[in-house]
């Protein structure tokens, strides 16, 4: 796995996300999409054996879980901005932005682990 072009990978699916955010209506297969932590690029090399090297790692099991929780923000934060929830649409786009520093901080120790 290349760290540096899933990096990069990652800040385009969140321009994605924004772009989504700018619609008037989000479909919920949309939703449902942006939500599915196993369907990215990076949700399929976590899962693939490619990244067998590093699944021993603890840093590993916490990109697994920050990546997921990713996601469930991601759905939150399109979901609060759809209904008018101001209030819970900040909220969740702060703790949105955070853990994408965190997968992005897992991601680094990774490349710097490399097996």
């Amino acid at each position: 796995m290349d760290i540096d072009q899933e990096i990069t990978n990652h800040l385009e699916w969140i321009e994605v996300l924004v772009s989504l955010i700018g619609k008037n209506e989000v479909s919920e297969e949309e939703l449902e999409a942006v939500t599915k932590h196993d369907t990215c690029a990076l949700g399929k090399w976590l899962q693939s054996e490619e990244s067998s090297n590093f699944k021993e790692l603890p840093e590993f099991e916490k990109l697994v879980e920050s990546h997921e929780a990713f996601h469930k923000l991601a759905g939150r934060l399109i979901a609060a901005v759809g209904n008018n929830q101001e209030g819970e649409a900040i909220e969740s786009e702060e703790k949105f932005i955070a853990m994408s520093k965190k997968v992005i901080g897992y991601l680094h120790i990774l490349q710097t682990k490399k097996v």
